[in-house]
């Protein structure tokens, strides 16, 4: 056989060899190229933008021996996105932070895995109107524990940002470190706490609600739920660039005081240091067994940021908590839209005074907003630490003749008996208040900026503001001589006296109680 045939030979196996590779890659090649067709679609996909991630949450003990909360998340944007990376959680107690070790997308020996980026619960992807769940639970049994008031869950996607979890009477009691089996499609994740959505009719009042004011949301189940007994709760879930994502309780006007009700509660009364003010062990009870609907103050401010309200069952013995939730959109309208009717100024001070409109029934709640300004005054004027002095109320009736005289006083809670300080020139100031004449159609609130007058009766009136600061006067006679805003000072004469405009308001006949 000659060198040249056995080359021949060689060559045409060879070629056989490599058509049979290449037919039997060719038959594989399409599920590979699949599979990586998905995993460059995640990796090419953008970060989500968390100002377009909706979020809700949900918590409850289970597994056994364990606490868990749950973030849920929706895509809401027009193009899909991925939601990538570990959560950094920070808790807080007695104002306090503290330090919990975190174990992301650890096995069930609390391993962490070699190269977490390459896990599939690291990220997901989101097309648009799709959801995820993001579950972080800890041992809520152990020989060290640690209780706390809130947690934030930091995360970076296409910019940072943390989900703040603020619960109602739920002691957090943690026991090991943060775990977390990473994102998971909403259908295809265990539920921790079931979500009804449809269940919660929500309305306010006013429906006309101004920056500046208080509105009382009313929350009502429209079917039989099943509620086991004992006490429910009531919450908000917050969205802002300013304020990120947060849940917080929503204090409802009729709960009660009751001893702590939970084994929970019950195991933080023994084992936790409470500061005085607390050492009675009551609890508020926001929602009583067996009361399908419940009412809220919230200020404005808040109420413009309210994406979701979320109304949590008292779990049953072994059970889940239900969360009955209802998407929200309240529009806010800027109080500076008013007409601030401001009066001519006197001596350099003027006053204003806006009213949201001209017509109310005896016993309805009158918004009022009362502005002053410093424009020029010759001397400095005062005001303590919570503004005041404050405009007074005057109510005049159809021939503008003086029936009421009413002094506003700030609600300060947190007053240090600090000041006077000099009143800033050129910048006007503003306070709200609820003004009731005659019998209120609701409840009063606690701590809420109103007041009652018995008017002689139905008809018009004009209402102005009425505001007469009083001179600053300094220590001593060295810091007189130069005066700077926030020097503290004494209270002196009243400078001088400033009005707003009258504003007339008509008064039907209400419901006697």
């Amino acid at each position: 056989m000659s060198a040249a045939y056995l080359n021949r030979l060689c060559l045409l196996v060879l070629s056989l060899g490599v058509s049979a590779a290449a037919t039997v890659h060719g038959q594989t090649l399409p599920a590979t190229e699949a599979q990586q067709a998905v995993e460059h679609e995640a990796g090419e996909s953008p970060l989500c933008d968390p100002d377009l991630i909706d979020g809700t949450f949900t918590f409850a003990n289970q597994p056994a021996g364990e606490q868990t909360v749950s973030l849920h998340l929706q895509n809401k944007s027009n193009t899909a996105c991925r939601l990538h990376g570990e959560p950094g959680p920070s808790f807080a107690v007695d104002s306090h932070s503290m330090g919990v070790a975190s174990c992301w997308l650890c096995d069930q020996n609390n391993t962490p895995p070699p190269a977490a980026e390459r896990e599939s619960g690291n990220q997901i992807l989101l097309a648009p109107g799709e959801r995820a769940k993001l579950e972080l639970h800890w041992a809520s049994t152990g020989e060290s524990c640690q209780w706390a008031d809130w947690v934030d869950f930091y995360v970076q996607w296409s910019k940072q940002t943390a989900y703040l979890f603020i619960p109602s009477d739920w002691p957090m009691h943690i026991c090991s470190a943060v775990k977390s089996a990473g994102y998971r499609a909403e259908e295809n994740s265990p539920s921790i706490g079931d979500v009804k959505g449809g269940a919660l009719r929500v309305s306010v009042m006013p429906t006309t609600v101004y920056s500046d004011e208080h509105a009382m949301l009313h929350v009502e189940l429209t079917n039989s739920v099943a509620q086991p007994p004992g006490c429910a709760s009531l919450y908000t879930v917050l969205q802002a660039p300013s304020i990120l994502t947060r849940l917080d309780p929503l204090p409802t006007i009729d709960s009660i005081s009751l001893p702590s009700y939970t084994p929970e509660q019950i195991k933080e009364d023994k084992e936790r240091s409470w500061p005085s003010w607390k050492n009675d062990f009551l609890r508020r009870c926001w929602i009583a067994s067996g009361q399908a609907s419940a009412d809220a103050d919230i200020r404005a401010s808040e109420l413009a940021n309210v994406t979701h309200i979320e109304w949590r069952t008292a779990p049953a013995p072994g059970e889940n908590p239900v969360f009955l939730t209802a998407t929200t959109h309240f529009s806010v309208l800027d109080v500076d839209v008013l007409a601030p009717n401001w009066g001519e100024p006197v001596e350099g001070i003027r006053a204003g005074l806006s009213i949201d409109r001209a017509s109310f029934t005896l016993g309805e709640r009158v918004p009022l907003h009362l502005r002053w300004e410093n424009v020029n005054a010759a001397m400095p004027l005062a005001q303590g630490e919570c503004k005041e002095p404050e405009p007074d109320m005057e109510i005049q009736d159809s021939q503008h003749h003086v029936v009421r005289t009413i002094p506003i006083e700030p609600i300060c809670m947190m007053s240090h008996g600090w000041g006077p300080f000099t009143i800033q020139k050129g910048k006007a100031q503003r306070t709200f208040v609820e003004l009731t004449a005659s019998h209120p159609t609701r409840p009063r609130r606690p701590f809420y900026p109103e007041v009652l007058v018995d008017l002689p009766g139905p008809g018009v009136y004009y209402f102005v503001s009425v505001w007469s600061p009083r001179v600053l006067e300094p220590p001593d006679a060295e810091a007189a001589k130069t005066p700077r805003v926030g020097d503290p000072g004494r209270f002196g004469k009243v400078y001088a006296t400033a009005r707003s405009q009258p504003v007339r308001v008509e008064f039907a006949p209400g419901n006697k109680p």
